[in-house]
């Protein structure tokens, strides 16, 4: 999405649009399959409930949830109004999307409390 800063007119519009899809296709089949896994493994083990980095990621969970929202509004409303594209919004939630993702992982993977 950042690159749609940097192009005008019919390529702008395409970028926009190639966006949209790869958005609803990847990211929100991406955030159902990781939410239903999810739930899955807290009915496996539902112990886990109980530990403290669970709460935490399922609040960086949320978060990202309300950045993945966010970015939907964006698209859409890039579609109507093309020229209110800006790189360093893009580059932003690019980098708050990474760092989110790094910090559950590592919860998941460490299971600091």
């Amino acid at each position: 999405m950042g690159l749609v800063a940097d192009e005008v007119g019919a390529a702008q519009e395409r970028m926009i649009v190639a966006a949209n899809r790869l958005f609803m296709v990847s990211a929100n089949v991406g955030a159902a399959v990781t939410i239903a896994f999810g739930i899955l493994a807290i009915v496996a083990e539902p112990a886990v409930l109980t530990r403290g980095w669970l709460h935490l990621k399922l609040a960086l969970v949320v978060l990202m949830l309300v950045i993945h929202a966010r970015l939907y509004q964006r698209i859409r409303a890039l579609k109507e109004a093309p020229l209110t594209a800006r790189k360093r919004e893009f580059s932003t939630i690019h980098g708050l999307i990474s760092l989110l993702l790094l910090g559950i992982l590592m919860l998941v993977f460490l299971r600091p409390f």
